[in-house]
């Protein structure tokens, strides 16, 4: 069947929108269509492909259809994260594209928080989940800014975010919805991930590796694109296919194959088949130093000198840790509370005292307050 034509560079093509999306990321669907009035924008063949989808969701039974995708728009990864031009291109040299949305509950899309600073190569592989519809593992020592990654992303790009806690006590239920006593009457009440899929909301698992293995496995074929069963559902809500705009993403402090530190009491060893459904899997490593040094001039308001001695302390304790001398690292998170205690407190010493030191056992405190007194003096 015959293609249309860009009325921008006359390219033969089915879809407006998505040739729009690959060539023309300046202009979205609704400025072309103002620019350009009564220009097509699908093909017959596109318009008869869409029907045939349409009439195949209609004949199947008991399944909740999902509601419309919300709108979108495109912009490119330096405009969108602020970052510069050069940074935001892909290995093509080309900037890289970003889809932006127009949410329906604006309350489920996380605040832009202005000081956080991306490691730009994992932005960058997630936002590549993200638009691929890939899904996402990231995995890493507590405080290294997993679950913060993906809230930004959410916050900068309008997606909508369901952030979901893990522990031993997780149940199938409080995933999928259970049957409910309201109003007088018993009702199934759809779970966070029934929702998700159904309205196209981000899922963030988040301390996913927290959760027991049989419990997880509830997410397999929703892992794999398919639709969520729920056996003890009716109607519409027994089978429910993923909305166009559903991602799936999951945090933990191990990649599955259990904690090998001994800091993270409570994970699990989990199903390989379950963690082998994420195809694309990103460890969150401590930042390197610079990147540290603008988190905490940033998040805690304190100058490039303070902020390399905060830094170097950290590098000093992580080493420490690397090297089996003492049994907990220092996160970034920790970090950033210290500054903060410090600036208020006067000493920066005082700050890791009350915000890491006090944690440690006497042997580990001895050596932590050793180095923060070569690095901070006595005061």
């Amino acid at each position: 069947m015959s293609k249309i034509n860009c009325a921008i560079c006359n390219s033969e093509v089915h879809s407006i929108a998505i040739h729009l999306r690959e060539s023309h990321p300046e202009m979205t669907i609704e400025q072309y269509q103002e620019k350009f009035p009564g220009a097509p924008v699908l093909s017959d063949a596109a318009k008869a492909a869409l029907e045939k989808r349409k009439q195949a969701t209609a004949e199947v039974p008991n399944v909740a259809t999902p509601v419309a995708a919300a709108d979108t728009s495109h912009s490119t990864l330096a405009k969108v994260f602020d970052l510069p031009e050069k940074m935001g291109n892909g290995a093509s040299g080309r900037p890289i594209k970003v889809s932006l949305f127009t949410p329906d509950e604006p309350t489920l899309v996380p605040d832009i928080d202005s000081n956080y600073v991306f490691d730009v190569d994992n932005l960058k592989n997630a936002l590549m989940a993200f638009e691929l519809n890939i899904p996402l593992y990231i995995w890493g020592h507590a405080g290294t800014g997993k679950t913060t990654l993906i809230e930004q992303i959410a916050a900068r790009t309008k997606r909508m975010l369901l952030r979901v806690q893990h522990t031993v006590n997780t149940e199938e239920s409080h995933i999928v919805g259970q049957w409910t006593a309201r109003g007088g009457e018993t009702i199934f009440e759809l779970g966070p991930l029934a929702m998700a899929m159904k309205h196209g909301w981000t899922y963030l698992a988040d301390e996913y590796d927290f959760a027991l293995p049989s419990v997880l496995s509830v997410y397999q074929p929703v892992l794999e694109g398919k639709s969520l069963v729920i056996k003890e559902a009716h109607g519409e809500n027994r089978i429910i296919r993923p909305h166009p705009n559903f991602r799936f993403v999951a945090t933990g402090n191990t990649n599955g194959s259990g904690d090998e530190t001994g800091l993270y009491q409570g994970t699990s060893i989990q199903n390989a088949a379950n963690y082998d459904r994420f195809h694309m899997v990103i460890e969150q490593k401590y930042m390197d130093q610079a990147l540290e040094k603008q988190v905490l001039m940033k998040q805690a308001g304190i100058v490039e000198s303070d902020a390399a001695k905060m830094v170097d302390f950290a590098r000093r304790v992580r080493e420490q840790y690397d090297s089996r001398k003492i049994s907990t690292p220092i996160s970034p998170r920790t970090l950033i509370a210290a500054s903060n205690i410090g600036v208020k407190k006067g000493s920066y010493r005082a700050g890791i005292t009350l915000s890491f030191a006090g944690k440690l056992s006497r042997i580990d405190r001895e050596v932590v307050d050793g180095l923060a007194q070569r690095i901070f003096g006595t005061a």
